[in-house]
């Protein structure tokens, strides 16, 4: 039997401090693209790109922009939980309480 050194220990527990942070970074950046946000969100779009071809996709376009912020979104918190529940768990997902 394999008993832990206190570097394998450390290795681990820093590994889950890292996976928690990687979450929360996750669901700051998702929060930028929340569809609450979509109104300022397009506003300074509008604003950084008006007059440019880029400008003008999304000002004809603002549905198609929404949706997909939305998606982008809609993944970034996913993906920001499923880190906290990892790091939660302690890095085991044995009864797929981390899955997506």
């Amino acid at each position: 039997m394999h008993t832990a050194t206190d570097h394998e220990i450390e290795a681990a527990a820093v590994e889950l401090v890292d996976r928690e942070q990687q979450g929360r970074r996750w669901l700051t950046w998702s929060f930028i693209f929340c569809p609450c946000h979509l109104p300022v969100s397009m506003a300074v779009s509008a604003a950084m790109f008006g007059g440019s071809t880029l400008g003008a996709l999304i000002s004809r376009n603002t549905l198609g922009v929404g949706l997909i912020l939305g998606a982008v979104y809609a993944i970034g918190v996913a993906i920001g939980f499923s880190h906290l529940r990892l790091a939660k768990n302690n890095g085991g997902c044995g009864d797929r309480s981390c899955a997506i």
